[in-house]
């Protein structure tokens, strides 16, 4: 029995009523025998102490966005952050930039509230950009979450100044960038990030969104290969996002559409559409439009009508279009959570892998190929530019499910014997560490190995990700 204090009330048994938190958007379900919700470093501290006193390892949550299951406890103790979500300290630079001390359970949504509540005169932003705007900041660092500007604002370290991490030993740790490969990215097995001092950027003049629409995948292919082997440049403005969805991540979408507040509105599409391309532009008016009328060109030449694409501008209607990039996900999550409740053995099903050195038609194929070599469904969305794409796998039973860890395991060893990654920006988590199983390099593996021994040596913080 896990102790309990009478005093503070800081940690509580896990009853029907905090049901929710041994669950991620992975859907997978684990097991905890306690929770608490720290509201500052000191409360962590003193649940730590408590924990490492009887032995119970701790589980950290933010926002329970994960689709690998890293903040789904195995046993336990839940450390939920969320109600650590304020905001610190900021400062404006003298160059115009900025930065902003947030503490790590602050979402997406708030975060940039925040910024353009302080900042707005300045016009600044923080770049990374992951479509799951109830992300924790904590989260998307943890799993170093890269998002749908990542093409062209690249790693989320560029935008991270200082950390401050909990460690095992109750210690608080500040962590600047000569050590950030010790936590971004480490899934919270090296200790809880408390606080994260975050690096703004001047907001792009305008933004420009234009969704391309293609009958068949091959046209798309082939537009997505012109574009990156020459990438339309301005003086003055840049490709910001390239984003791919495929006709079944479509007609989830559209046949959830009239119930999802933020895209019901937007044009039906067309059912002779077998794929889209979006596409943000960013930077000023004039170099916009150089970008955009080239990519009208190009996408012409591969039979996608003009006429039939959308163009918006604004960031009302910039968000609304990366919402419905982000319905892709969110669609193929309610599918299996629909099939959860007839087989609870059943989570998602979804790749993370990139490689550079191969056609984006012949990704493509090699994705189709290996679904109907197994008879299974799946949704195909994500990184158009950077050959970086989400499969997920849609079964209909739990046979089908287990062909889908058999072909996510085939094609994770086609990647890795062409110099792929198999693991980008999700994480591997609980749910990956067993897809993967014996697929992870011994060398990637010790490298963790020597991260928990100098850390976590008791194996407290979120055991069960990775290691």
């Amino acid at each position: 029995m896990v102790y309990v204090s009478q005093k503070n009330e800081l940690i509580f048994p896990i009853s029907e009523k905090y049901e929710e938190y041994l669950i991620d958007e992975s859907k997978f379900m684990g097991n905890a025998e306690s929770i608490s919700f720290p509201k500052n470093e000191d409360e962590i501290i003193s649940i730590l102490k408590i924990m490492k006193e009887k032995n119970i390892p701790i589980t950290i949550q933010g926002g329970k966005t994960g689709i690998v299951g890293s903040a789904v406890p195995l046993e336990g103790h839940i450390m939920n952050l969320s109600y650590m979500n304020n905001v610190k300290e900021y400062e404006i630079l003298e160059d115009g930039t900025g930065t902003i001390t947030v503490e790590s359970g602050i979402n997406l949504i708030d975060l940039k509230k925040e910024i353009l509540r302080i900042f707005k005169e300045k016009a600044l932003f923080w770049p990374p950009e992951p479509t799951e705007t109830s992300a924790t900041v904590g989260g998307i660092i943890a799993t170093d979450a890269k998002g749908i500007n990542a093409f062209v604002y690249e790693n989320i370290q560029k935008y991270i100044k200082e950390l401050r991490v909990v460690r095992a030993s109750g210690i608080i740790e500040v962590v600047s960038k000569e050590d950030f490969n010790k936590v971004i990215g480490k899934e919270g097995i090296t200790g809880v990030i408390s606080q994260i001092t975050l690096k703004l950027i001047k907001k792009p003049s305008e933004i420009w969104g234009i969704s391309f629409f293609f009958e068949n995948e091959e046209d798309a292919s082939n537009f997505i290969d012109a574009v990156r082997n020459d990438v339309p440049k301005s003086e003055t403005a840049f490709i910001g996002a390239f984003e791919y969805i495929d006709k079944t991540s479509l007609n989830l979408i559209e046949g959830r559409k009239p119930t999802m507040a933020k895209i019901k509105e937007l044009p039906d599409i067309d059912e002779n559409f077998e794929c889209m391309c979006y596409i943000e532009i960013h930077g000023e008016d004039e170099g916009i439009e150089e970008i955009a009328g080239n990519l009208m060109e190009t996408a012409a030449m591969y039979n996608s009508d003009p006429d039939t694409a959308w163009a918006v501008s604004g960031e009302t209607e910039i968000e609304k279009t990366r919402a419905f990039r982000h319905a892709a996900p969110e669609t193929a999550n309610l599918f299996i959570e629909e099939k959860r409740r007839e087989d609870k053995r059943i989570t998602k099903l979804g790749t993370d892998m990139s490689i550079p050195n191969i056609s984006f038609l012949d990704m493509i194929k090699k994705y189709r190929d290996g679904l109907s070599k197994y008879g299974l469904n799946g949704c195909i969305f994500g990184h158009g530019l950077e050959n970086h794409l989400h499969v997920n796998i849609l079964p209909n039973s739990y046979d089908e499910y287990l062909k889908g860890i058999e072909l996510i395991r085939e094609w994770a060893k086609y990647y890795l014997e062409n110099n792929g990654q198999i693991v980008c920006e999700h994480g591997i988590g609980k749910l990956k560490k067993k897809i993967f199983e014996g697929m992870l390099s011994e060398e990637f593996i010790n490298n963790y190995k020597i991260l928990k021994k100098e850390f976590d040596v008791d194996m407290i913080w979120n055991r069960g990700n990775i290691l």
